[in-house]
C-alpha cells in the first residue's frame, strides 16, 4: 500500500525542481527588466512596484513614503492657490532673447503611484498666428529632459514664439506663452546689484496713475561666471513686466513726472483687466499677448530693459585623468582626457562638434546682429573672435553699429 504513495513523492521531486528553477529564471529576468527602466535604486521592487508604497516596518521606507506624498500634496495646496477666481490656472508669459535658451516646466502633480507614468508626459505648441496645438518636434535645439520631462530649447527663433503646453494623459498643465525678441542693446540700462556701493540700481515697481496697473522689472537667473579660481563677471537681464494689482496707488509708489495727460487718452476695456487678472505674474511689455492698448501706455513705452553685472568667483573643473594600472596597481599610463589625450586602452573617442558656418549680408548704415550659429547650452560662456583674433566679450550674439565699411567686412568667429 506504501508503494504508490513512494512512487508519487518521486515523481513530484522533479517537477517541483523544474518549477523551482523557472521561477528563479523569471525573477532574474524580471529585475533585470526593471534594473534598465529604472536604474540601480534598491528602492524598487523586481516586480516593478516602489518598495516605499508597501514599507511595512521598514522606517527608511516610511519616512520615504512620508515625503514623496507629503510633495505631492504641497504640489496640488500651490497649484489650488494659483487658480484665479474664475477657477482656471495660471498661464505664465515668457519673453527671451533671439539665440538665447529657454526651460519650460512641465507643472503637473503626480502623485509616487503616478510617477512611474512620467515618461508619457509630451508636449504641445501652438505657433503666434495660430489656435490649433501640435505635438512638439524634438531636435537637437528642442529636448525633453528624461528626468522631469521640462521642455529646453536651444538657439531660439522668432518663429518660435507661441503657446506651450504638456500634457499626460487627460491631465494639462498650465500653458505658457513664449515670445521670443530681437536683442536690442541699445535700450537697455545698465544697473548695479543692490549690494552695491555705487548706481545705478534697478528701477523699482511703479504704479500708472489712474489704472489698477504697476510695471515692475522680471529678472533672469544669473549667467556662468566669465572666469574660474579668479574674479569673473556674470550678468542678468530684467524685463519690463505690466501686472494688475487692485488698488496699487495705496502701496506702490509712483514715479515722481506727474504727466498723466498721455495715458488719460488710452481706454483700457475691461476684458483687458480680466486678461490682466489671469496672469497673475504679469506679462512682458514686449509680449505678444499684451494688448495694444496697454502698450500705449506712456508708463509702459518709456520704462527700460535692464542689464545687471555682478562679480563672481567659482572653482575651475578638476581634469579628468584616465589610468591605467598594471596586476600590482602600479600606473604604467596616465591621459589626461580634459585636455583632449586619451589612452589606447580607452578606445577611439567621440568626434568633437562639426565647425558651423553662416553666411550673412548686413545693409550698409543698418544695424546687424550676429548670432552663434549651431548648437549650444545656455551654461555655456560664448566668446566671440575676429580675424585678427581681437576678442571681445558679449552674451550670445555681436552686434555692429555705425562702424567703417572695412571693419564690418571681416569674419567674426564664436565657441563654447
Amino acid at each position: 500500500m506504501l508503494l504508490p504513495y513512494v512512487l508519487i513523492i518521486l515523481g513530484l521531486c522533479p517537477c517541483e525542481a523544474i518549477f523551482s528553477n523557472a521561477l528563479k529564471k523569471l525573477k532574474q529576468k524580471s529585475k533585470e527588466a526593471y534594473k534598465k527602466k529604472f536604474g540601480k535604486d534598491k528602492t524598487w521592487h523586481f516586480l516593478g512596484f516602489d518598495l516605499t508604497e508597501y514599507p511595512g516596518t521598514n522606517e527608511k521606507y516610511r519616512q520615504l513614503n512620508k515625503d514623496k506624498w507629503g510633495d505631492y500634496y504641497a504640489c496640488l495646496e500651490e497649484q489650488n492657490s494659483n487658480v484665479g477666481h474664475d477657477f482656471s490656472v495660471t498661464p505664465e508669459a515668457v519673453q527671451v532673447v533671439e539665440s538665447g535658451s529657454v526651460r519650460l516646466e512641465c507643472k503637473l502633480c503626480l502623485s509616487p503611484l503616478e510617477i512611474a507614468k512620467i515618461d508619457s508626459v509630451e508636449w504641445f505648441w501652438a505657433g503666434g498666428e495660430t489656435a490649433k496645438l501640435k505635438p512638439v518636434e524634438y531636435t537637437e535645439n528642442i529636448l525633453l529632459s528624461p528626468t522631469d520631462r521640462s521642455l529646453d530649447i536651444y538657439n531660439l527663433h522668432k518663429e518660435q514664439t507661441g503657446q506651450y503646453i504638456c500634457r499626460l494623459g487627460k491631465a494639462e498643465s498650465a500653458p505658457y506663452f513664449l515670445t521670443v525678441i530681437e536683442p536690442q542693446d541699445e535700450d537697455l540700462r545698465e544697473v548695479h546689484s543692490l549690494e552695491a556701493p555705487t548706481g545705478p540700481y534697478p528701477q523699482k515697481p511703479e504704479a500708472i496713475p489712474g489704472y489698477n496697473l504697476i510695471v515692475d522689472t522680471e529678472w533672469t537667473p544669473w549667467t556662468s561666471c566669465s572666469k574660474c579660481d579668479q574674479i569673473g563677471r556674470r550678468h542678468r537681464l530684467g524685463y519690463c513686466i505690466v501686472k494688475y494689482e487692485k488698488n496699487a496707488a495705496k502701496y506702490i509708489t509712483p514715479s515722481n513726472n506727474t504727466n498723466t495727460t498721455e495715458d488719460e487718452t488710452v481706454t483700457i476695456t475691461d476684458e483687458h483687466y480680466e486678461f490682466l487678472r489671469i496672469f497673475k505674474f504679469g506679462i512682458p511689455c514686449t509680449s505678444h499677448v499684451l494688448p495694444h492698448s496697454l502698450k500705449k501706455l506712456r508708463h509702459v513705452t518709456d520704462r527700460k530693459n535692464e542689464i545687471m553685472t555682478g562679480f563672481c568667483k567659482i572653482k575651475c573643473p578638476e581634469d579628468k585623468v584616465f589610468e591605467v594600472r598594471d596586476k600590482d596597481g602600479n600606473v604604467i599610463e596616465r591621459a589626461n582626457n580634459s585636455a583632449g589625450i586619451y589612452s589606447m586602452v580607452q578606445g577611439i573617442p567621440s568626434l568633437q562638434p562639426s565647425v558651423e558656418r553662416l553666411l550673412q549680408f548686413g545693409e550698409k548704415g543698418k544695424k546687424i546682429v550676429v548670432a552663434c550659429p549651431g548648437y549650444w547650452h545656455a551654461s555655456g560662456k560664448i566668446g566671440w573672435f575676429s580675424t585678427f583674433l581681437q576678442k571681445f566679450e558679449h552674451r550670445c550674439s555681436g552686434s555692429m553699429a555705425n562702424r567703417d565699411e572695412k571693419t564690418r567686412s571681416r569674419a567674426f568667429g564664436c565657441r563654447v
